[in-house]
């Protein structure tokens, strides 16, 4: 897949409400908003990662790349959780990207492609399902007029389509043998 910019930012945050979702309901159980604010950053960090660097970076995505990307976001989510202070075991952090990660890419393979059935084609654009063109700027076909219509087709018509009053004279073969054996 070759997606725009546009469709990388607008794919990471289509992938990523499933596992705000989640973080906010383990922030709301737990009554550490920590969970969310992880999701947060973790979304911050993408959209950043998606305009700045991979759409410079990759011209091409191809499928093992989403993995690779993975290891390197972890590393530096990590790492940004770490100078925000998160009140979050490494353990939980990791729990949450992993799980968040899975949930992101099962929504990008099986659900974007089902809701936007053309999301694939349009590099992970989310498109409207209409024309550019207005229906105000439409070129409109030239219909004959009722008169025409009644009278049939032309000579020039009638002569191309094979169609012959009468049957056609008989030549000689372009081969130049005139006669069969006979």
């Amino acid at each position: 897949m070759c997606p725009t910019p546009v469709g990388r930012i607008e794919t990471r945050v289509a992938t990523l409400v499933l596992p705000a979702l989640l973080a906010t309901a383990v922030s709301l159980l737990t009554d550490r908003p920590d969970w969310i604010v992880l999701i947060g950053v973790f979304l911050l960090m993408g959209v950043a990662l998606d305009a700045g660097l991979y759409s410079w970076l990759l011209k091409y995505q191809p499928p093992w790349m989403t993995g690779v990307l993975a290891l390197g976001e972890f590393g530096l989510l990590y790492v940004l959780a770490n100078v925000l202070q998160l009140e979050l075991t490494p353990t939980e952090a990791i729990g949450l990207y992993w799980v968040s990660w899975a949930l992101a890419t099962t929504t990008r393979i099986v659900v974007l492609p089902i809701v936007s059935l053309t999301y694939i084609e349009s590099a992970g654009e989310f498109r409207r399902n209409e024309w550019s063109v207005p229906p105000s700027q439409e070129s409109l076909p030239v219909l004959a007029s009722r008169a025409e219509a009644r009278a049939g087709p032309g000579a020039l018509v009638s002569a191309a389509s094979g169609v012959h009053s009468r049957p056609l004279e008989r030549k000689p073969s372009p081969s130049g043998i005139h006669a069969g054996p006979g």
